[in-house]
This record gives structure tokens, C-alpha cells and sequence, in this order.
């Protein structure tokens, strides 16, 4: 008997040994791998494990996931009761450098909102909100694919000059819902 015990014990050692040797490069996934490093030293895209919380991508500053993104000016188009604001942004619009007149001070927006309310009342739900703040509807660009497409402008004189603001409002409908997106150029609030 303590021969066959003396047998069992380099078998089971061997074993343990070839599992250890088998599983030297597995982790845990929630730290790189030795490996991970490209050339340039930056780390390598890490996975995330199986059930395992998933990094979120990150977001230029000037937008916002689920609410008006800091400067965009709530005021020009309000959520309506019925619809959910998906995201937004607002960041300043470049100057005209061949003018020689002080320029008036832009943003470029752009709104995107989910609604259940069919196409035609999705555009003119944006109509009535824009019009009521002194846009007039104008011809759209081409629609690109989109289900409906309208275009908006708002001009005002000043001393300086005058200030044209324009929004396009364009709509897809995926059958669910109506994706709406309101986008352009406005004076920065």
C-alpha cells in the first residue's frame, strides 16, 4: 500500500504542475496582459469579461446624453410632453474671418428626440415650435434617406447687420418610433 501512495503523490504533483503551466497567461480580464502594450506604449483595448460591467464611451464635452448639453439654448426648441430627449450639443460656430464688421456670437446645435406620434405630426409639432419663436419654414435640402425633411430661418436686422440663424429638421421612421433631429446654427444665447 504506501507504494501505490507514493505513486499517486509525482502523478497528482505532475498534474497540478501542467495546470498551473496550462493557465499561466488566463486572468481574470479585469487586468492587461503583459502583451497589452502596442508599439507606441499605449495599452492595448482591453475586453470586458462575461457579465462583467462595460466601459461606456466617452462624449465630447459639448453634448449631452438625455438632456440639453451645457450652451444650447433650451428656450429655441422645448421637449414636447409626448417626446424624449435622446441627446444634444451646442458648441460655438466659427466666426467669418473675411468680415471686418463685429460678428454676432453662433452656436451650432443639434436635438435628437424619440417620438411615438407619426411623421407628419412629428414636422409639424417642430413647425409650431419654431415658428412660434420667429423661424419661417423654408425649402429643405435634399432628405438623404431620411422620411421627412423641413428647413427653418430666422432673420433679424441689427445695427451690425443682419443675423440668420437656420435649423433643419429632419425625421426617420423606423417603424417603432420617429427619430427626430433638429440641427443648424443659432445665435448663442
Amino acid at each position: 500500500m504506501p507504494r501505490f501512495a507514493t505513486a499517486r503523490r509525482p502523478a497528482a504533483l505532475a498534474a497540478a504542475i501542467g495546470l498551473a503551466l496550462a493557465t499561466a497567461g488566463c486572468g481574470t480580464g479585469s487586468e492587461p496582459a503583459a502583451s497589452a502594450a502596442t508599439a507606441e506604449g499605449t495599452p492595448a483595448p482591453r475586453t470586458a469579461t462575461s457579465g462583467g460591467p462595460t466601459e461606456l464611451p466617452t462624449f465630447d464635452p459639448s453634448s449631452a446624453v438625455g438632456t440639453y448639453a451645457q450652451g444650447f439654448p433650451a428656450d429655441l426648441f422645448p421637449v414636447p410632453e409626448d417626446a424624449t430627449l435622446l441627446a444634444s450639443s451646442a458648441q460655438p460656430a466659427p466666426s467669418a474671418k473675411d468680415s471686418k464688421a463685429k460678428s454676432v456670437p453662433m452656436t451650432q446645435v443639434t436635438l435628437n428626440l424619440s417620438s411615438s406620434r407619426p411623421t407628419k405630426e412629428v414636422i409639424a409639432q417642430a413647425k409650431e415650435i419654431l415658428t412660434s419663436k420667429g423661424f419661417k419654414q423654408i425649402p429643405a435640402p435634399e432628405s438623404s434617406g431620411l422620411t421627412a425633411q423641413t428647413a427653418f430661418l430666422r432673420i433679424t436686422r441689427e445695427k451690425t447687420g443682419e443675423v440668420q440663424e437656420s435649423l433643419v429638421v429632419g425625421v426617420l421612421d423606423d417603424g417603432e418610433r420617429r427619430l427626430c433631429s433638429i440641427s443648424g446654427t443659432v445665435r448663442t444665447p
